[in-house]
């Protein structure tokens, strides 16, 4: 498990991402988009999203982007389908910031 140095949360992953990923990164707060009404404080309170595309209807990713751009948060996205590569790309980005 590795522990961000940013507030980060995630939006997006399929049901069987999400179960995989969850335990690689336990400070991170990730959002089922399935079963989410938009709350533009999570956004507001973290440092960085990040979003996999994969798995988000394009009425939260408009919400997603016009709130980061709001209050200059900071958006990345997944390059992957895999939970253990998204991991990887979310950890050593979380390293070099």
């Amino acid at each position: 498990p590795y522990e961000t140095k940013k507030r980060t949360v995630i939006f997006g992953g399929h049901d069987t991402w999400l179960k995989a990923i969850r335990p690689m990164l336990p400070g991170v707060k990730f959002v089922d988009t399935s079963q989410y009404a938009f709350n533009p404080e999570l956004i507001r309170n973290a440092d960085v999203v990040w979003v996999q595309n994969n798995c988000i209807s394009h009425t939260q990713y408009g919400n997603i982007v016009k709130q980061t751009r709001q209050h200059g948060i900071q958006l990345r996205y997944f390059g992957y389908a895999s939970a253990e590569k998204c991991a990887e790309q979310l950890v050593d980005w979380d390293q070099r910031e």
